[in-house]
C-alpha cells in the first residue's frame, strides 16, 4: 500500500473515530522522532473560525502521521501546543516566547500579518520556522527569514477581487480597511490594481482595531459615496471595498440604516470569507445577503475534492465550521515538516532544516495542491474562490458563487 493510498485508510478509520476535544499538551518528549509543534491561532474572540478549524486540521494530522509511523514502524510523530492569540499581536509575542522555552522550534500560525510582523524579529533571532497559514501582506515578503506563509499574498489576492469588480461594471470604490497589517497590505494592493485599470479609489476610511462604534465610519464612506454621484457618477459603478475580521458585523450593523450604503454593492476580503460570526448574526447576515458582497479567498482546486473533501468533513465533525484552504493548508505543512525530517532527521542543524523544509514544500502537493513557495516563502498558487452569504432554505449560509482560475473570472 503507497503512502497517499494508506493516508485515505488511516483518514477514513479517524472519521469514524468519536469527536475529541483539544488535547491538552503531553508531557516531556523523549523520543528523537517525536517533536513539538506550537500552534498559534485565535480560539476566542474575533477569527475563531479559522483558529478552530486549524487546530482541528493539525490534530488530524498528527493523528494520520502518528497512525503511519506505526504502520510503518518509522517515522515522525508529533505533539501540538496550542496557545489562543486572539489575533492580538501582543498575545501572539507572549506565546512564542513561551513556546521558545519549552523548546518549540516549529510554529504553525499566526493567522494575521499583524501577529507575524510582531512575533517576526523573535522568531528570526531564535532559529524558530514559522508557517502561516493566513498572513497575507505583502510587506512580509521577505526571502531569507524565518517566516514561510502557504497562502498567497494580498497581491494575488487584489488581483482577483479587481477582476470581479471590472467584471460587474465597477468604476469607483471607497476603501472601508481595518488598520493592521494584514488589511493595510490588502487595501493599499487593490488601491494599486484598481487604479490601474483606470478605476477611482477615494481616501475611504481606516478604523482602528478596537472600533465598536462604526457610525465615524459609515458616515464617512456614504458622504463620499455622495460626493462620487455629485460628481457624476452612475450611482451602479460605485461600490464600497471593506477589508476587514469579524467586527464586519459591526460594520453591517452601523451601515443597515444608511439608505446610500444598503442600496451600493460591496466588497469583501479573505477575513471575513466564511466567518461564522457573520452567518450567525441574523440582521448582519441579511445586510450581506442585500449587498452582493463576495469575499475572496484562496481556493481549493476541484479536481482535488476526492482529497481535501474527507479532510474537509473531518475538520468540520470537530468543530462544526467549514474549513477554507486557509485551514488545509495547515493540514498540508505539517506533512512538508515530516517530509523535510525525514532529510534532516533533527533540528540540530536548524539551516540544513530550513532548506529542506523548502525543498519538501517545493515538491509536495497535498490536498490544497501544490505547496511551492516563491522566492520570498510565499505561496506561488494563486486561484482564488468568491464565497457570499445566501439565504438558502430560509438560513443565511456561505455560498460559494465564483472563481478565479488562471486570470479568469467564472460566476455560479
Amino acid at each position: 500500500m503507497n503512502s497517499r493510498s494508506l493516508r485515505r485508510f488511516i483518514l477514513s478509520v479517524l472519521l469514524l473515530a468519536a469527536i475529541n476535544p483539544l488535547r491538552s499538551e503531553q508531557p516531556p518528549l523523549h523520543s528523537h522522532r517525536e517533536f513539538k509543534i506550537g500552534v498559534l491561532a485565535s480560539l476566542t474572540g474575533s477569527g475563531n473560525s479559522l483558529g478552530q478549524d486549524t487546530v482541528a486540521a493539525l490534530q488530524i494530522a498528527t493523528d494520520q502521521l502518528d497512525a503511519e509511523a506505526k504502520a510503518n514502524q518509522g517515522g515522525y510523530r508529533f505533539h501540538l501546543f496550542v496557545r489562543d492569540t486572539q489575533q492580538d499581536p501582543v498575545k501572539a509575542l507572549a506565546a512564542i516566547k513561551d513556546l521558545d522555552k519549552r523548546g518549540v522550534q516549529i510554529i504553525v500560525g499566526p493567522q494575521t500579518s499583524a501577529e507575524v510582523a510582531m512575533i517576526k524579529p523573535f522568531a528570526d533571532a531564535h532559529n524558530i520556522l514559522v508557517i502561516s497559514q493566513g498572513s497575507t501582506a505583502s510587506s512580509l515578503a521577505i526571502a531569507g527569514d524565518n517566516i514561510f506563509r502557504f497562502c498567497p499574498n494580498d497581491k494575488r489576492e487584489a488581483a482577483a477581487i479587481v477582476a470581479l469588480m471590472q467584471h460587474d461594471g465597477i468604476h469607483a470604490i471607497v476603501p472601508l480597511w481595518r488598520n493592521d497589517a494584514g488589511n493595510n497590505g490588502l487595501h493599499d494592493s487593490v488601491k494599486a490594481a484598481f487604479e490601474n485599470i483606470g478605476g477611482t479609489v477615494t481616501s475611504g476610511f481606516q478604523y482602528q482595531p478596537t472600533t465598536t462604534d462604526f457610525s465615524a465610519a459609515t458616515a464617512s464612506v456614504a458622504s463620499q459615496i455622495q460626493s462620487l454621484v455629485t460628481a457624476g457618477a452612475d450611482p451602479n459603478s460605485i461600490a464600497i471595498y471593506l477589508a476587514a475580521f469579524d467586527e464586519a458585523v459591526g460594520v453591517f450593523h452601523s451601515a443597515a440604516a444608511n439608505f446610500t450604503l444598503s442600496s451600493a454593492r460591496w466588497y469583501g476580503s479573505d477575513g471575513v470569507a466564511l466567518s461564522a460570526a457573520l452567518t450567525g448574526d441574523a440582521s448582519a447576515s441579511a445586510f450581506a445577503a442585500s449587498a452582493y458582497y463576495p469575499n475572496p479567498t484562496f481556493g481549493l482546486d476541484d479536481a482535488l475534492q476526492n482529497l481535501w473533501q474527507p479532510v474537509a468533513n473531518a475538520i468540520e465533525a470537530r468543530t462544526g465550521i467549514t474549513p477554507d484552504a486557509f485551514a488545509l493548508s495547515a493540514y498540508d505543512a505539517l506533512f512538508v515538516v515530516e517530509r523535510a525530517l525525514r532529510v534532516t532527521g533533527n533540528l540540530k542543524d536548524f539551516s540544513s532544516f530550513k532548506s529542506a523544509f523548502v525543498d519538501a514544500a517545493n515538491a509536495y502537493s497535498g490536498v490544497t495542491g501544490s505547496t511551492a513557495l516563491d522566492t520570498a516563502g510565499d505561496r506561488l498558487s494563486a486561484d482564488f474562490d468568491f464565497w457570499a452569504v445566501r439565504q438558502v432554505n430560509g438560513t443565511f449560509s456561505w455560498v460559494r458563487i465564483g472563481t478565479y482560475t488562471n486570470g479568469t473570472i467564472t460566476l455560479f
